[in-house]
């Protein structure tokens, strides 16, 4: 993946990236680095960071760093820890995207087992939550910083079997606007969300497993991701935008 070498619209920019070592959170931050940012790669294991790692250096972008880190068991301290890291090492964050998620297929809510209502609620959700929560006095800090939460609308509107996977993503939808209406006074940080549709990734294979999405890998929403970074995007805000960019809900 490479981006021409006069298109850096994120040069300069320091962005965080959550569930980098995913197969939508990979293509996201080869797509980040290619728009020139510095990228810290959060994810659960080392193992599975490395290769993005990689592939960034081989494309000829900056060389991100990388910052292993089980969310399923993280709290403040660890997120705040993570932050201090960025401040001393960076100086600056000016974006922070979410991408990490959790899916254990569909079940209905009568088998639903509680401590896997529990893990997803606190991985999809309350991490996300978290995350920002802390990052917001260092992303107040720049001239003009960005949010990006990753949602799913098909699967938080309410229908069977979606779980606590459903009501996470539905959560998350409302953080979304709830962020920007708190910010709204300002149009140095907004905060937006993307619902990538139907995308070939290990996630939609597990709730669709006989789905051919060979024509929509992840790769074709990179793009908007890198948009809503960006200068260009600023102003956006309490936004859910489809693959396309364009606003999907109210």
């Amino acid at each position: 993946m490479t981006v021409p070498s006069d298109s850096k619209p994120l040069a300069d920019r320091v962005i965080l990236i959550t569930g980098a070592g995913g197969g939508l959170g990979a293509v996201v931050a080869r797509a980040v680095a290619a728009a020139g940012a510095e990228c810290v790669l959060l994810g659960r294991r080392e193992r599975t960071l490395t290769p993005v790692f990689d592939a960034i250096v081989a494309d000829g972008s900056p060389e991100p760093a990388l910052f292993p880190l089980d969310v399923t068991r993280a709290g403040e301290d660890d997120y705040q820890r993570l932050v201090d890291g960025i401040a001393a090492d960076c100086g600056h964050l000016d974006g922070l995207v979410h991408l990490a998620a959790r899916f254990d297929g569909l079940m209905p809510l009568a088998t639903h087992p509680v401590d896997g209502w529990q893990r997803i609620m606190h991985i999809n959700l309350t991490a996300a939550f978290t995350l920002t929560q802390i990052c917001l006095p260092l992303l107040q800090s720049v001239e003009d910083a960005s949010v990006v939460f990753t949602l799913d609308e098909a699967a938080a509107t309410p229908k069977a079997f979606w779980g606590a996977y459903g009501v996470s993503k539905a959560g998350l939808s409302s953080l979304v606007k709830m962020f920007a209406i708190e910010h709204e006074q300002t149009d140095r940080l907004r905060f937006n969300g993307i619902d990538p549709g139907p995308r070939q990734t290990p996630l939609r294979a597990k709730a669709f497993p006989t789905e051919d999405l060979a024509a929509q890998p992840p790769e074709t929403i990179a793009d908007t991701y890198v948009h809503l970074l960006s200068a260009a995007a600023r102003g956006t805000t309490g936004q859910i935008v489809g693959a396309d960019g364009q606003p999907i809900a109210a």
